[in-house]
Order: C-alpha cells, then sequence, then structure tokens
C-alpha cells in the first residue's frame, strides 16, 4: 500500500475507520413525506410493546454469538487489501495523492452523457462527471451515497429496533441469497424453508446437499404452531437442529400468501427460542393487494437475528439486477468478503440509477402506488378468468404477488400434464414441482402467472387449461408410468 502525502488527523480516523470493516448503521431521523408515500412505505407497528416482551425474555445476540451460525467456509474468508484502498479512496480528502488504485483512468471511458426519459415525462440523466463515476470502481459494500440513501430508506420504512446494522448493495435478491447460503450453510446442515418456496434457494442450496425443514402454509402463511413442533421434536430427539430460515413472507413465490401479523410476532420469537436466524427475502413487499400495513421482520428484530433481502426487480427492472441486503453489522463484514472475491462490488451504473430513483421519494412512491394498482387489476381479471376450472381445481385469491396457486383435482402429478398434453396444445405452465427441492416428487400442482400475460387472453388460456385438465383426468385413469420419470 502506498500513499504519498502527509495523512491529516482526520484521514487518520478514516483510514482506521474503513481498514476496520464493521461500518456502523446509524440511527436515522424520519423525514416526513406525502400521505401517499406514508401509505406505501410503512412496514412497522405504531405500537409495538410485544417488542418489549421480547427484548426482556431473550438476550440481544452480540459480535461473537454470530460466529456459531458462520459456515466453515466463510470464516476462511480474509479481507482484499486492494478492495480496502479503493474504499478508503472514496472517504478521504480529494487533496491527497495515490499511487495505488488500479482504476482506469475516467478520460477513456467513451461515453460522455447518458439520459433515460421515464412514463412520467422526467427525465434521469447523467453528465460526463456523473457518468464518470457511474462507470468507475467502487468499494464491495457500494456506492457511498447510495448506501446513505439506502440507511436512510430502511429507517424510514422499517424503524428497526436500535442495533448495530448495515447495508450492502447486491445484484438482485438472488445475489443476497446466494450470499446467505455461502456464509452461513455447511454441507449437510439442516435448514427451515416454507413447503413450497422460490426456486432460488433451491439452486443455491443444491452443492450443500441439506435436509430441508419443508413447513407447511395456510391462508396465513407459514403455520407457526407446526414450525414449534417440529424444531420442539427435533430438540427432544437430539437431532442437529437448523441455523437459519428462509422465507417469502409477502406474495410468498408460488403461493402467495401473506404471513399475518400475529404469525410474524410467533415466528420471530421462535428464532429467538431455538437460536437461528431468519432471512426475510421480501421482493413483492409493495404488491400487498390487502393494502394493509403489514410489519416486516426488520422492524421487530429486537435481538439481532434478520437478515433482509431487498430488490426492486419486480416493481422498476429485473434487469438493473438493483437490490440490498441488510443485516447485523458481524454478519455485513462476513457478505463484504464475499462480494469482495466474488464480484468486487455490484454495476456501479445500475447503482447510479437506483440513487436517482430513490432520492425522489414522491415519485417512486406514485410509481409503486401505480405499479400495485396495475398487478391488482391482472390479478383480478385471472381470478375471473379462473372460474372457468371450477370442479376441475382448487385455488384461492393471492393476496400479494404475482402468481396463482392451483390444485388440479384427480391429478397426482401434474409434470405429464404440463411439459405434454399443455405445452402440446401451445400453453407454457409451471408444475408445482418446480418450488420443491426434490423436484422428482409428485404434485398436484401449477402456479399461474399473471403478471406478462395479455389480459385479453386470460379467459381463452383458461379455457385451454380446462380442457387439458379433463384429458389429463382421463389419462391417469388408464395404466401408464409414472409421469415424473424422465
Amino acid at each position: 500500500m502506498i500513499v504519498t502525502g502527509k495523512l491529516s488527523k482526520m484521514n487518520v480516523e478514516v483510514f482506521k475507520k474503513i481498514l476496520d470493516p464493521r461500518p456502523l448503521y446509524s440511527v436515522l431521523k424520519s423525514r416526513q413525506y406525502s400521505q401517499n408515500a406514508d401509505d406505501i412505505f410503512k412496514f412497522y407497528d405504531d405500537q409495538p410493546s410485544h417488542m418489549l416482551e421480547l427484548k426482556e425474555k431473550y438476550r440481544t445476540l452480540d459480535e461473537k454469538d454470530y460466529n456459531r451460525f458462520i459456515s466453515k467456509r466463510a470464516m476462511k474468508r480474509e479481507p482484499a487489501l486492494t478492495r480496502q484502498i479503493t474504499t478508503l479512496s472514496y472517504n478521504v480528502s480529494k487533496e491527497m495523492m495515490s499511487l495505488a488504485e488500479g482504476m482506469p483512468n475516467e478520460a477513456i471511458f467513451p461515453f460522455t452523457r447518458l439520459e433515460m426519459s421515464t412514463r412520467s415525462g422526467e427525465s434521469l440523466v447523467l453528465e460526463e462527471k456523473e457518468l464518470a463515476t457511474a462507470l468507475q470502481y467502487l468499494p464491495s459494500q457500494g456506492l457511498p451515497s447510495l448506501l446513505k440513501e439506502l440507511r436512510q430508506f430502511q429507517q424510514d420504512l422499517h424503524r428497526p429496533p436500535p442495533l448495530s446494522r448495515d447495508v450492502i448493495v447486491t445484484n438482485g435478491a438472488q445475489h443476497g441469497i446466494y450470499q446467505c447460503v455461502e456464509m452461513l450453510m455447511d454441507p449437510g446442515d439442516p435448514i427451515i424453508t416454507t413447503e413450497f418456496t422460490y426456486t432460488g434457494i433451491h439452486s443455491a442450496l443444491k452443492p450443500y446437499q441439506p435436509e430441508i425443514i419443508g413447513i407447511p402454509e395456510d391462508e396465513n402463511g407459514l403455520i407457526a404452531e407446526t414450525l414449534d413442533s417440529v424444531l420442539k421434536e427435533r430438540l427432544a430427539r437430539g437431532l442437529k437442529m437448523p441455523r437459519l430460515l428462509y422465507f417469502i413472507p409477502t406474495g410468498n413465490n408460488p403461493t402467495g400468501t401473506v404471513i399475518s401479523v400475529e404469525r410474524r410476532r410467533q415466528i420471530y420469537e421462535l428464532a429467538c427460542k431455538y437460536d437461528f436466524l431468519l432471512v426475510e427475502d421480501d421482493p413483492y413487499m409493495f404488491l400487498n393487494y390487502n393494502k394493509a400495513s403489514i410489519p416486516s421482520f426488520l422492524s421487530l428484530d429486537v435481538c439481532g437475528r434478520v437478515i433482509r433481502l431487498d430488490s426492486v426487480s419486480k416493481v422498476i427492472s429485473s434487469g438493473l439486477r438493483a437490490g440490498w441486503l441488510t443485516a447485523p453489522t458481524a454478519l455485513m463484514h462476513r457478505a463484504e468478503l464475499h462480494a469482495q472475491a466474488e464480484l468486487l462490488h455490484s454495476c456501479t451504473l445500475a447503482q447510479t440509477i437506483l440513487l436517482q430513483l430513490f432520492s425522489n421519494r414522491s415519485a417512486l412512491a406514485s410509481h409503486l402506488l401505480s405499479t400495485r394498482s396495475f398487478y391488482e387489476l391482472r390479478r383480478n381479471a385471472l381470478s375471473a378468468a379462473l372460474r372457468g376450472i371450477e370442479g376441475l381445481a382448487d385455488w384461492s385469491e393471492p393476496n400479494a404477488g404475482l402468481f396463482h396457486w392451483v390444485r388440479v383435482r384427480g391429478v397426482e402429478d401434474v409434470y405429464n400434464m404440463v411439459f405434454h398434453v399443455a405445452f402440446q396444445r401451445g400453453l407454457i405452465l409451471i408444475p408445482g414441482q418446480a418450488f420443491l427441492y426434490d423436484s422428482g416428487a409428485t404434485c398436484q400442482y401449477i402456479r399461474l402467472a399473471f403478471s406478462k400475460i395479455n389480459v385479453n387472453n386470460m379467459e381463452t388460456a383458461i379455457r385451454y387449461l380446462a380442457d387439458i385438465i379433463r384429458e389429463e383426468q382421463k389419462l391417469v385413469k388408464q395404466p401408464k408410468r409414472l409421469a415424473t420419470e424422465r
């Protein structure tokens, strides 16, 4: 490490903080926004008396406590000095001279201006000076100005209890999932999920050959009583206890359920009781069609057990690959080491665009409200169309998210129906097996997405589906090999 010139007293202090990769999550005073913004940007309880009871009943985790959750692989990671120098260069005085960074010179970047027009008629413009930063290397944690905005955003939306937390920018929530698995899972470890859950967690878990503890759901989401019963039995039998629960609390993919407020409190207390961490993956948080303000798990986190994953993929842009992970500081340090080794940092240009969008909170609120209304109309349209398969299938209208979860009657396994009968008829479906860790298991469910299909085609698609179900019901009555045989 070579830095020319003298370090001022202030820069020495900055330098010390940079070399200690454990940033503090500042408790910030909430800003006031429009009533619409308040409506959609509220994920906390106004009277959290139950949180005080939990805080008295269970101890808050300290930095040493987190070591028992960290995987053996993650424990071996060490900080990259070059990455620390990059972080340092963004914090020290501009008057300092440096022969340290191996960054390209901005003068060779071929772009001098970027303009993007929004649907609302406004423009996002990056002139040459801003664009130079947007095309350059960053600290692994993220663009400093975006991190500041995201810390404020999390504080305003969730009002988490005052613990040491911070954020790191990710390439969408899937990147955050992968980081959590790498950081917290050893081969063969047990992990709790909902019975049916997002395929991305299974993809990340497969190399670890975990023991999946799948907990069923009802209309109020993951059943806390069942979770308690399962963990109590494991403890009594002396089985290895899980260190992690992964779940989508609002609009679970694929079931569309929203965990009720009471269930959230129960699940959080179970995490304290049985000593596991909660990975709250919440990409559909703004697509809750009940429009009720439901406290996030982050807002309940008095003991430091929540890792929260956020993403704008479903409400702004999936290709932007913009997301962030919020976690206790001790875990944030590990996530940053992972980022240093995996990708250096998330795309700077995407982070710059995200900063521009989040800096105008009222415009963001307006967009999110219209997006929710847009998808709600589509959900209602598909719900209406599904009357065409009454008597052939069972479903409940999803409370959030982008999917209807449908159980086909009289068909033990939908695999053949999806990949042969339906596909030949020109209808593409997703079988329920896609959301099970064991994708070869039999399953009666299919997931129907209402996000992209033309509304005018919904009734036709469901009419096709009705014919397909009837045909498959006839086929399964005949002697035939199992549909899941490959």
